[in-house]
């Protein structure tokens, strides 16, 4: 029997490209590892050559203190982005990318139930846009909004996903 070739990128990508994944609650459809190491790879890999992201999955009671803890809001949101080191002024690479995504999959199943949308399709966008704001992206105002979106737009197009922000028409 032939062995498989090795594929030099991917070694080199799975070296470069760390994704850790810590589930810490009970939910009916949680994306695999390799779902969100794909939704966060597409939306750095053009501007980061290397990244070490990690993702946690918490139930509502650990989200809901976290938000309001970093955020002072009081309630628990989908996802919350946490870069490394995010306004120090530490040394880093500049090629590098160090965060973490908080995700509380409840919150997300309930806003892709009522958007009319997969899990999955959800999970995508809020990944691309977790992932965007550890690379510095925000949508505080207007412009920065419309930036940000267009890009989210592009990135998970190519994923295959829908635009996220397009109202349905039905």
């Amino acid at each position: 029997m032939k062995k498989a070739k090795r594929n030099p990128f991917l070694q080199r990508q799975r070296r470069d490209f760390t994704l850790g994944l810590d589930v810490r609650c009970d939910a009916a459809e949680l994306p695999a590892h390799a779902d969100f190491y794909r939704w966060a790879w597409q939306a750095l890999k053009r501007a980061y050559r290397r990244a070490d992201i990690g993702i946690v999955l918490c139930g509502e009671d650990e989200a809901r203190a976290y938000n309001r803890d970093y955020r002072g809001k009081d309630y628990a949101t989908n996802v919350l982005s946490f870069a490394l080191n995010e306004g120090e002024t530490v040394w880093q690479p500049q090629d590098s990318l160090n965060g973490d995504l908080v995700f509380c999959p409840a919150v997300v199943a309930r806003e892709a139930a009522e958007q009319g949308k997969t899990v999955a399709a959800h999970y995508a966008h809020l990944t691309v846009h977790g992932v965007l704001h550890l690379m510095g992206y925000d949508h505080i105002d207007e412009a920065e909004a419309e930036a940000m979106e267009a890009l989210e737009t592009t990135i998970l197009h190519q994923l295959g996903y829908a635009n996220p922000y397009q109202e349905d028409t039905h």
